[in-house]
């Protein structure tokens, strides 16, 4: 099965544990048309190029998962539905997973 990327746009009014339940079932959108998860990362909010609403601001999230292409369509339908997803956008994805970015230890004194 081919893997995909995507990238969506979380509302940014939203509270952490909000935004963590909207990846969760995103993910569940995901297994539910019979694809696997293989990678998550939010990115966290950012300045948008133009007003989405009355939002200026959105809480980037990329998600690496395997399905079947045949289910793209229907995943899209159930997503773009969602009230907390303001954009999304799947592409196929190129190359190794990405490695997680860790935020660097502060020395301690």
């Amino acid at each position: 099965m081919p893997q995909y990327e995507m990238v969506y746009i979380v509302r940014p009014d939203l509270e952490p544990e909000a935004v963590q339940a909207v990846v969760a079932r995103v993910g569940q959108r995901v297994t539910e048309q019979g694809g696997s998860i293989d990678f998550v990362e939010v990115w966290g909010k950012r300045r948008l190029a133009s007003s989405l609403g009355k939002f200026r601001e959105g809480i980037y999230v990329l998600t690496r998962f395997t399905i079947d292409s045949t289910h793209i369509p229907e995943f899209k339908r159930l997503t773009r539905i969602m009230d907390e997803v303001m954009r999304l956008l799947i592409a196929e994805a190129e190359g190794p997973l990405p490695v997680p970015k860790v935020a660097p230890e502060r020395p301690s004194e």
